[in-house]
């Protein structure tokens, strides 16, 4: 049986960040600061139009400059903050990381605001990952920046979460 694009999709996804991980990785047990890295490997999450349309619409509502660029830069930084911070507060594996990271970057993925911040979104997905004993919703913080003449989404984390905690951050739009 063939797979649909959609599943393609998803497992791509999950080799993009799993060969990003293993950068990050590798360079840590070398001591190599990620700044030091020549030609970083890097690849681009493009949201979904539903996704795009979402967010250009929490930006017009909040009076933020609306992204023209479906777009998301994922290089080594947005992979190693997750990984550094999740191992270190929550204990979490890589491979729990992992699962975080392609849960909350994937086309079933909501988007939301990030209420206590300024021009950040969030992107969460109700599809629950395993981490510890625990089943939690996948969640990325992203940023709204401006460079020049483009306005873009940059990530700058993402974890796990409760459904009760992801209503407490977020107002969803659009039903």
């Amino acid at each position: 049986m063939s797979k649909t694009p959609t599943q393609l999709g998803d497992e791509s996804l999950v080799e993009a960040f799993s060969e990003l991980m293993s950068v990050v990785i590798n360079m840590q047990q070398a001591g190599v600061a990620l700044a030091h890295v020549t030609e970083p490997p890097v690849f681009t999450y493009l949201l979904t139009p539903k996704q795009f349309d979402r967010i250009k619409r929490i930006c017009r509502e909040n009076q933020w400059p609306e992204p023209n660029c479906r777009g998301i830069l994922i290089d080594l930084e947005a992979v190693a903050h997750p990984l550094d911070t999740r191992g270190t507060k929550d204990a979490c594996t890589p491979d729990e990381v992992l699962a975080i990271l392609t849960h909350a970057y994937c086309a079933y993925s909501e988007v939301g605001t990030n209420k206590p911040k300024y021009r950040q979104g969030i992107m969460f997905n109700k599809r629950k990952v395993k981490v510890g004993k625990g089943s939690y919703c996948a969640v990325a913080v992203l940023e709204i920046c401006s460079r020049g003449s483009e306005t873009y989404l940059a990530p700058v984390t993402a974890f796990h979460a409760n459904d009760s905690k992801i209503r407490g951050m977020t107002q969803k739009l659009g039903g």
